[in-house]
């Protein structure tokens, strides 16, 4: 979990290449951004 940068939102990292931005309830998950090779993902989420 992530709440200090966004209420809700999680961060996973897949494969050592790929990280997830995503947020989740009972009913669904949406996943909000993909993350590429070292992108800077706290950065994208600065504005939210």
């Amino acid at each position: 979990m992530r709440d200090d940068v966004r209420p809700g939102l999680r961060i996973v990292g897949f494969e050592r290449r790929i990280t997830i931005a995503f947020t989740a309830t009972e009913a669904e998950v949406t996943i909000l951004r993909l993350f590429f090779g070292g992108q800077d993902w706290g950065r994208a989420f600065d504005d939210a």
